[in-house]
């Protein structure tokens, strides 16, 4: 699999595009999150491109904006285009009872809990219904779902979900887990082998306490558009001997917006780790001991590839 993630359009430096990463081969396509309509118009640009693709996966991470504004315009193109679809994301409702049981509060009913968490999670409810309105295949994205041959879900394992989704219920969608927003603490992490045997992981906005091993992977994807707080706990998962062998991507374009990736760019963190930021159309040096670029001008030799 190769790696493509889209960014900005043209000189546009206001407009918040949200996250969008493809991955694919020479027959299949994995979407992981669609931020905003213009990220849908490129990606069925990509597939009229790639005319030998014949499977297309979505994997919507969590249920924030900037992670699924483009969805449902997304599903249309591809509706109109005909093509043959799997969704997958987090069917919080196959759950309800494990949160009741997490919850213990008798005034409880699994109706009322059922309601409140599509009230909570409103976008994947849109997103699930419209999907389902286009007779798309949709699937529960538990862990270790396979989601194409060469990827598959990794996180987060279902006791942390469960506890998420818990939480919140009970703060009507509020309040934080591990430093993270409790809505955004258990994103899906998708696992994905590149061509060369390199592991990427992608995961939205996941609390870096609820990530795998990361000794298994190569590229991994900074939550929460290098928010430093989690780079940081990230950066501490791993050997600093191996450090140098690793390539982390933000996929951000909203600067410090929701705590972006700005504070990583100037911070002494980011000396000796191959950070790619795709919010820059060119290489930008910054400071004298780091160079920051777009992934699309990533080396060939970590799997990133256009």
């Amino acid at each position: 699999m190769r790696l493509k993630a889209l960014s900005r359009y043209g000189a546009d430096t206001e407009t918040r595009y949200g996250d969008c990463i493809l991955l694919y081969d020479r027959e299949s396509l994995v979407v992981y999150d669609c931020g905003h309509e213009k990220h849908a118009e490129e990606v069925v640009k990509f597939l009229r491109n790639n005319s030998s693709i014949n499977k297309i996966s979505i994997v919507v991470s969590h249920n924030d904006s900037d992670h699924i504004n483009g969805i449902e315009k997304l599903l249309f193109y591809l509706k109109v285009e005909g093509c043959s679809i799997t969704v997958f994301t987090s069917l919080y409702l196959k759950s309800t009872q494990k949160m009741l049981e997490l919850l213990d509060d008798e005034r409880r009913t699994p109706k009322a809990t059922r309601e409140h968490i599509l009230e909570i999670f409103d976008n994947i409810k849109k997103i699930v219904d419209k999907a389902t309105e286009y007779e798309f295949t949709v699937e529960n994205a538990t862990i270790d779902t396979v989601v194409d041959t060469s990827c598959s879900i990794v996180g987060p394992v279902e006791d942390d979900f469960i506890a998420v989704v818990a939480r919140a219920i009970e703060n009507e969608g509020t309040g934080q887990i591990d430093g993270e927003t409790v809505k955004n603490a258990a994103s899906i992490q998708l696992r994905c082998e590149s061509d060369n045997g390199k592991n990427i992981l992608l995961c939205g906005d996941a609390s870096p306490d609820y990530l795998p091993d990361l000794s298994d992977y190569l590229v991994v994807q900074l939550p929460h558009h290098g928010k430093l707080s989690s780079a940081k706990a990230i950066f501490g998962k791993i050997e600093q001997n191996r450090m140098g062998n690793y390539t982390f991507l933000v996929s951000d374009n909203t600067g410090n917006t929701n705590g972006g990736s700005n504070d990583l760019q100037t911070s002494d963190l980011r000396i000796g780790k191959d950070i790619m930021n795709t919010n820059y159309g060119n290489p930008v040096e910054i400071g004298e001991k780091k160079k920051f670029a777009t992934v699309t001008d990533a080396r060939k030799s970590y799997g990133l590839w256009l």
